[in-house]
């Protein structure tokens, strides 16, 4: 399913987020699969609370960042979906 901004989207059950040597992994036990991630993919990831939309992210990541370019929105989106389909993401 294509995401959209008004979705709320959550981190998968049992995800699991290290930090080593300055980097974020995600591991996802019953994939039993390990995923680095950037620091946009991070921040995104560790916005999904289950109460925010990825609109509410992004707005919050322009409010933290002014400087962010106008593509933003779409850029934030496409994390979604990677994130999504790694199966770290889902949909509350």
């Amino acid at each position: 399913m294509k995401p959209t901004v008004d979705r709320v989207l959550m981190t998968a059950p049992g995800l699991a987020l290290e930090v080593l040597e300055g980097e974020c992994v995600a591991f996802q036990p019953r994939q039993t699969r390990a995923f680095y991630l950037n620091v946009t993919a991070a921040l995104v990831l560790g916005l999904c609370d289950g109460v925010r939309s990825t609109r509410e992210i992004c707005q919050m990541i322009r409010d933290g960042y002014p400087e962010a370019p106008p593509t933003l929105e779409d850029e934030v989106i496409t994390v979604v979906a990677q994130l999504e389909e790694y199966g770290l993401l889902v949909y509350k």
